[in-house]
């Protein structure tokens, strides 16, 4: 099974430090609130965000502060580049079609120059409407996710890819083709997942319904090595329901391009079928398919709590922080801070500003820096506000 972490998510939030998500909505407010989540975890991470939409560079900046209001307190001003859709994709001359392969070479290079310009990778949230309104830009664009999806699996880029369901016909099969997808998507029969996979040549997941065969193995046969490949993997470990008219399709493919596929799926998940295979080999995959989702589910709470956390009180934040970094109590968290305010004669507010703002400068994570360091840079911190 994929080692990605993959799977229906109601949030934007907890994909860290890099997730590729498509997002179906039908209400702005919906869009704008998921920009915040992923945005405001993209920032926290140290990554270079740009916010991406079909308006021009100042409408885009307006909408943002829109957006902005929806993300956490520590980061909601930080630096967010607004980028038109017509400046942040390159297009097949002479038409509104995107140019997959010279588009994901932007994205690779910009990541590139993110990161030897000190930021930890690349973070794009794209409102991706007005580049998937017709079929030519629609399969032009979908190109474009499977590809730049290879690349994220890899690199250090992600997207969340936003489409106004009521606006476009089809675009569930472009949310889906990515390892995150929300929940809106199966309200249009779409339920299914493609994305790269590091282990395998392509990764399926979810619900793959008949009625949806044809888009599963027309995506899995985009994504599949263009070079003459004898034999390819499809990981579809991750497949909770697979419907025998997709394997059979995928079979009809492989003897079609002359290649055979080992398709790893759990018995289970797989429709009984008459018909005999002669290109698919179907395996059970080596690890449980609910991994990836559990850790991508518990990333996600992490992250709520973060933003939960961060939108509170200065007084429960710095609470919140010292039990979380610590393993205080509550209680005795707010004793420690009682004990550095009455030693610095600062009110409690203060010492729990100042704490808080410690933290976000260079507290402690689970991997590096002592309670012990922390907390004398935080008794220094206070004792600097007094003075």
């Amino acid at each position: 099974m994929t080692s990605r972490p993959h799977g229906v998510v109601t949030s934007a939030a907890g994909l860290i430090p890099f997730g590729h998500l498509g997002w179906g909505f039908r209400d702005r407010h919906d869009f704008h609130r998921r920009a915040g989540e992923y945005l405001t975890d993209g920032l926290r991470q140290g990554q270079f965000a740009v916010f991406v939409g079909d308006r021009s560079p100042r409408s885009l900046t307006a909408e943002l502060a829109t957006v902005r209001k929806a993300m956490s307190a520590d980061v909601a001003d930080s630096s967010v580049t607004v980028i038109s859709v017509e400046q942040f994709y390159s297009y097949v001359p002479g038409t509104d079609v995107v140019d997959p392969e010279t588009s994901v070479a932007e994205r690779v290079a910009a990541t590139e120059r993110a990161v030897a310009d000190g930021y930890t990778g690349f973070r794009a949230v794209v409102d991706a409407t007005a580049v998937a309104r017709t079929d030519a830009q629609r399969e032009a664009f979908a190109r474009f996710e499977i590809l730049v999806d290879q690349q994220m699996a890899r690199f250090p880029v992600s997207a969340l890819c936003a489409y106004d369901l009521a606006e476009l016909d089809g675009a569930a099969d472009l949310v889906c083709l990515h390892p995150f997808v929300n929940p809106f998507v199966s309200h249009d029969g779409g339920a299914y997942r493609v994305f790269a996979a590091p282990d395998a040549d392509v990764a399926v997941a979810g619900e793959v319904d008949a009625e949806h065969a044809t888009a599963v193995v027309d995506a899995v046969n985009a994504a599949l090595p263009q070079a003459s490949r004898d034999s390819v993997t499809v990981d579809a470990g991750g497949a909770d329901h697979l419907a025998a008219e997709c394997v059979l399709r995928l079979d009809r493919a492989a003897r079609r391009d002359g290649r055979s596929i080992t398709l790893l799926v759990r018995t289970s998940a797989v429709e009984a079928f008459d018909e005999r295979l002669s290109h698919v080999r179907i395996e059970s995959p080596a690890a449980p398919a609910a991994d990836a989702a559990v850790i991508a589910d518990l990333q996600a709470k992490i992250s709520h709590l973060h933003n939960r956390l961060a939108s509170q009180p200065a007084i429960e934040q710095c609470k919140g922080m010292l039990m979380s970094a610590f393993g205080l109590t509550a209680d005795d968290a707010f004793e420690l801070m009682k004990s550095l305010s009455q030693n610095s004669n600062l009110k409690l507010r203060e010492v729990a500003r100042a704490i808080v703002d410690e933290w976000r400068a260079d507290g402690p994570r689970p991997d590096y820096d002592t309670a012990a360091e922390f907390l004398l840079r935080a008794r220094d911190a206070v004792r600097s506000r007094r003075e």
